[in-house]
């Protein structure tokens, strides 16, 4: 819709769908694996800058967070 025109698609998922925050949670999966991927290949030192800090702890110095909603569409 662009003001007051509609402008129907045929393709792609449609908005508010129950599909379209599943198919966004799979890319973020994706995402989120090859982020701690990359992470493992940081040099990082712990705090005092003596000790190279574990594959496990640099992972676990990641958050993400992710958010998806119309799962319920409160019908």
């Amino acid at each position: 819709m662009d003001g007051k025109q509609l402008f129907p698609t045929s393709e792609g998922t449609p908005q508010g769908g129950v599909i379209s925050p599943l198919l966004a949670n799979i890319a973020l999966h994706g995402m989120e694996e090859r982020i701690k991927k990359f992470a493992k290949t940081l040099d990082m030192k712990n705090s005092t800058g003596k000790w190279q800090v574990s594959w496990q702890e640099k992972c676990k110095s990641l958050t993400l967070v992710r958010y998806a909603d119309d799962f319920n569409s409160g019908k």
